[in-house]
């Protein structure tokens, strides 16, 4: 069976979180726009938002808002910020330490797609998604620079491939 079958036969529409990851944004220093397009991008496909939270670049923090939203019941969980490669860039290392099963095809993707509008500079990123296993559910979480053009970049994939991530997890 194809990919087009697989989506056809995959759910319709999730319950999602999404984690903006910023030192700024979590002191009230700058709004949000990326987390907010993100919401509503996702809303507007006919996904429900159950957790929306700013944390700062801080490990335990990033951890902790994952585990808020898989106790709220979020089938897809999307960070933004925080995958670049400044020492405060913790991101992936505090999320990759929770997959099952790492995604890297994801970020693979959202980086050709990003060098057709950054170029070069798509080096600096380190996107990525994967799988966490809790309680019987699998939880995809996809982790997204924080720019406002890296997250429409990036909404556009999630919109088209988290159904079908989604129902392969669950098999």
């Amino acid at each position: 069976m194809g990919a087009e079958e697989h989506r056809k036969k995959a759910p319709k529409k999730f319950k999602f979180a999404a984690i903006t990851v910023s030192d700024t944004a979590s002191r009230g220093e700058k709004e949000d726009a990326s987390g907010k397009f993100l919401v509503e991008a996702l809303k507007e496909s006919g996904n429900e938002n159950v957790h929306y939270t700013i944390v700062p670049d801080e490990k335990l923090a990033i951890i902790k808002a994952v585990i808020e939203s898989i106790e709220k019941g979020a089938d897809v969980i999307v960070t933004t910020g925080g995958t670049g490669i400044t020492s405060r860039d913790v991101t992936i290392e505090s999320i990759r330490t929770l997959f099952d099963k790492e995604l890297v095809g994801f970020g693979e993707v959202f980086r050709l797609r990003s060098y057709e509008e950054i170029g070069t500079a798509v080096v600096l990123t380190r996107a990525t998604a994967g799988i966490i296993r809790s309680d019987g559910r699998a939880i995809v979480v996809f982790c997204l620079p924080g720019s406002l053009n890296a997250v429409k970049t990036g909404v556009e994939i999630i919109k088209r491939e988290a159904y079908h991530v989604l129902k392969h997890a669950r098999e």
